[in-house]
């Protein structure tokens, strides 16, 4: 087996996208106000919450938000000229690869995010489309040839779409 069969095909189209600002303004004031409120009621608090002390719980609650920020508040959407991947996180705990072969139909679409889909994320829509998209109100519906419907979020969704275009026809 020769080295060159084993490089990964050529990335033709890549984006990332972080969320929107105001989720990371939230994370931060809901982080402040814990500890604030930590500090200001230090001496009243119980040292133990339910048998647990409760620096336990102020670990637990500083680890769930570096896991939020580092595993899944960034979006990265890659195509090659055979699969269409999208994963959340720096350190990705959610990944989704579709092989081009399985993709049927693909259309740019304008959507509402919180009135179709209750927000941005990983999401399930109404009608059953999974849903990932990380910011803005445009992405790519995907019609797989099992017959589900995958909506990917993206500002240059016009791009996705034709890179996914020309994958999607042989010998170009």
């Amino acid at each position: 087996m020769s080295v060159a069969a084993l490089r990964p095909a050529a990335v033709v189209y890549r984006e990332e996208q972080n969320f929107d600002w105001r989720v990371y303004a939230l994370l931060a004031f809901v982080e402040i106000l814990a500890w604030v409120g930590l500090i200001a009621y230090r001496d009243r608090l119980p040292h133990f919450v339910l048998g647990i002390p409760l620096i336990l719980f102020v670990i637990v609650g500083l680890l769930v938000l570096a896991v939020l920020v580092l595993g899944v508040l960034r979006m990265t959407t890659e195509a090659t000229p055979t699969t269409l991947r999208v994963w959340f996180g720096w350190i990705p705990i959610y990944r989704r690869a579709i092989m081009v072969t399985a993709i049927c139909r693909v259309e740019v679409v304008t959507y509402r995010p919180i009135t179709d889909h209750g927000g941005w994320g990983i999401r399930l829509g109404r009608d059953g489309e999974r849903v990932l998209t990380a910011r803005g109100n445009r992405g790519v519906k995907l019609e797989l040839t099992d017959g589900s419907r995958l909506l990917v979020g993206s500002q240059r969704p016009e791009e996705l779409a034709q890179a996914l275009e020309r994958a999607m026809t042989p010998g170009v």
